[in-house]
């Protein structure tokens, strides 16, 4: 192939889309999804690819380094405008709604799948899907397959939610009492998208705890990615509940709460996913 890059950006701009171009070896080109209708398997794909490559060749280690990313998908799931990655790419009502559904939304398909399913599982999940599908034209349910073979987690509730509908991801902290001993969470989904969910507690002491608490359907539960944290595995969240209280039990004060700390989970209301004590 050859690939046209315009002239007149900054060092980093150029470097960056460079990255986004090269990765296009993979993703269009030896995994040949259908433009058309899959546009987010490449764009989105490439955009992951070329995020990490630009933190590895700039040596920026950002914490996130898909955050710019996330930002433009949350704008697009707040604007209105919005359309479901499955629409046709001619039938997107504006260039910007099938812009930022193929590359933004398609990349934090792949980076929020890491948060579901594991990094470690992805990485593998990548890799055993360009053995499976290279040159075999994949669709997203094979990609999917692939990853669910991997994890042994059933996840075409992902699929389908995050590719097939516009509907949004949002979890709130209700309330934390402390009765009998015991420190009381309560949590609420909003959004109609369910997620499993971390939960990183801060002790009036210094000391940390993450509380995972799977999504009930989909049958596993990811590894602990930082084992220098104590993790408590609780009861499944039923999807169709739209709450969930859990206990922590001890003296220790609870003095904060926040979902997900790697915010690598696209929740579209960050302001409720965190509690100090007052």
């Amino acid at each position: 192939m050859c690939t046209l890059i315009t002239g007149g950006r900054k060092l980093e701009s150029l470097v960056g889309v460079t990255a986004h171009e090269l990765a296009h070896t993979w993703f269009q080109f030896l995994l040949a999804t259908h433009e058309g209708k899959h546009a987010w398997m490449d764009e989105g794909f490439a955009e992951y690819i070329g995020e990490l490559a630009m933190d590895e060749v700039k040596k920026k280690k950002r914490a996130n380094p898909f955050s710019g990313q996330y930002r433009g998908y949350r704008f697009l799931a707040t604007s209105g405008q919005e359309a479901s990655q499955g629409t046709h790419a001619d039938r997107f009502a504006t260039n910007r709604a099938s812009g930022l559904a193929a590359y933004h939304k398609g990349c934090v398909f792949m980076a929020q799948l890491g948060y579901v399913i594991g990094d470690e599982n992805l990485r593998k999940t990548i890799k055993q899907y360009f053995k499976e599908w290279s040159f075999k034209h994949p669709t997203p349910n094979d990609f999917i397959r692939v990853a669910e073979k991997v994890s042994d987690m059933e996840l075409d509730w992902y699929l389908m939610d995050w590719t097939q509908t516009t509907n949004t991801i949002d979890y709130g902290i209700i309330d934390v009492a402390r009765t009998n001993g015991a420190t009381t969470v309560s949590l609420e989904r909003i959004g109609l998208m369910p997620m499993p969910i971390d939960l990183l507690v801060t002790y009036a002491d210094g000391s940390e705890e993450l509380f995972y608490i799977p999504l009930q359907m989909m049958r596993g539960e990811k590894q602990n990615s930082d084992p220098d944290i104590k993790r408590t595995i609780l009861n499944d969240w039923a999807w169709a509940y739209p709450s969930y209280s859990f206990e922590i039990p001890g003296s220790k004060k609870v003095k904060k709460l926040i979902i997900d700390p790697s915010q690598l989970m696209a929740d579209i209301n960050l302001k409720n996913n965190t509690w100090h004590l007052e």
